[in-house]
């Protein structure tokens, strides 16, 4: 019941805002009857965003709900109409095909905000870029994506090309691992970061085990089989939080107690491992100065939050920024346009406590990885 009342949120405030949006000037104000002013132009267009908000995973509707509020606040700041077009596309390749051809097709979008995997970005990525769609993913973070076969393709977290480095650093420096098993599932995501971080390991002369599994794999017997007393580190960058709750859980009924480190994916509530780790591209937005309003702006409409979502605030913003700009310089908005504007955005202050702006691959400049505990009480940060 959760998701489909938040749905029908997500909705019911898209057509809110379409009814009652005014325009930001982009060519001066006109005066009316009573003195008041009312825009010359009217700055709308549709921005399409591809995150799950129906199914039962365990970032359903987060990223979609915080991509619903950064659309709300940037209307009422800049007196915008822009709109939401929701696309309900989590892992699965044919639906991310499929939505982004639709997407394309659809001549009033003027961006996207997404994919949230990396599979799928690879799969829609270059249906946008034929359509002329600029994209700003909040998750998709493997390292292949910005190898320049993608040519709009940005994202506003920090790639695995860091975030990998970064887990195996805190592995050796703080873990004293003796042999470390690495369990991954057959995402992109999944793939490109367990193989970095089993290769820097064994590098430093560590010996690593390695397991596949399938996501939403039911029973992980297999690999509960190949911890044996010396493994006493388990890296799993696996895609979904409850399939990592799962295998933890097994390898306790079965009296092994290995230290567990995950990737942001794991950055959720779902993942409830007291004493596991997590490493992740953005910041527990709990803690941030700049988030504290939007939390507050959030927490009224949907009630509890994830900071896992916060990426995809930020990534609205930089679309929204980019399609404003352009309506201010030109009067009107196309999708080439915004796609030109986007790698020209600066957000200064932002609910990630970083600002924000892109390098010449579309990378995030100054994107940082942070490492956080599992507590009982939610995620202590460590680094």
């Amino acid at each position: 019941m959760r998701h489909v009342v938040c749905l029908l949120l997500v909705m019911a405030s898209a057509a809110l805002v379409a009814a009652c949006g005014v325009g930001t000037t982009a060519g001066g104000e006109e005066a009316v009857a009573d003195g008041r002013t009312e825009p010359a132009v009217m700055c709308d267009g549709a921005v399409a965003v591809m995150a799950p908000f129906s199914g039962a995973g365990d970032t359903d509707l987060v990223q979609m709900n915080w991509a619903r509020v950064a659309l709300d606040k940037f209307n009422q700041d800049h007196q915008t109409s822009f709109t939401l077009a929701p696309y309900n596309v989590d892992f699965d390749l044919a639906a991310g095909e499929h939505a982004a051809r639709t997407i394309v097709a659809d001549q009033s979008v003027i961006g996207v905000v997404g994919p949230k995997t990396s599979a799928v970005t690879k799969v829609a990525g270059p249906i946008f870029d034929t359509g002329g769609l600029v994209y700003v993913s909040p998750s998709a973070t493997n390292a292949t994506l910005t190898d320049g076969s993608l040519k709009n393709f940005y994202r506003v977290v920090a790639s695995d090309a860091l975030q990998a480095p970064a887990m195996a650093d805190f592995v050796l420096s703080n873990l004293e691992p003796q042999t470390v098993l690495v369990v991954q599932d057959d995402e992109p995501y999944s793939q490109g970061l367990g193989d970095a971080v089993a290769a820097q390991l064994t590098s430093s002369g560590i010996d690593v085990k390695r397991q596949q599994v399938e996501i939403g794999q039911q029973s992980y017997s297999s690999i509960i089989t190949q911890v044996s007393p010396t493994v006493n580190v388990v890296v799993a960058p696996l895609l979904v939080p409850s399939d990592a709750l799962r295998l933890a859980n097994e390898l306790h009924a079965a009296g092994k107690y290995p230290t567990i480190i995950g990737g942001d994916a794991l950055f959720n509530s779902a993942f409830r491992v007291p004493g596991a780790y997590v490493t992740t591209y953005a910041p527990d937005i709990s803690l941030m100065p700049e988030g504290r309003n939007i939390i507050r702006l959030y927490q009224s409409i949907f009630g509890s939050f994830e900071s896992y979502g916060g990426p995809a605030y930020v990534a609205m913003q930089v679309i929204l920024t980019a399609a404003n700009d352009v309506c201010q310089r030109t009067g009107r908005i196309t999708r080439h346009d915004v796609a030109l504007a986007v790698p020209k955005v600066r957000l200064e202050d932002t609910v990630l406590g970083l600002p924000v702006a892109f390098n010449e691959i579309h990378e995030l400049d100054g994107a940082q990885i942070h490492v956080y505990r599992v507590t009982a009480n939610g995620f202590e940060l460590i680094k």
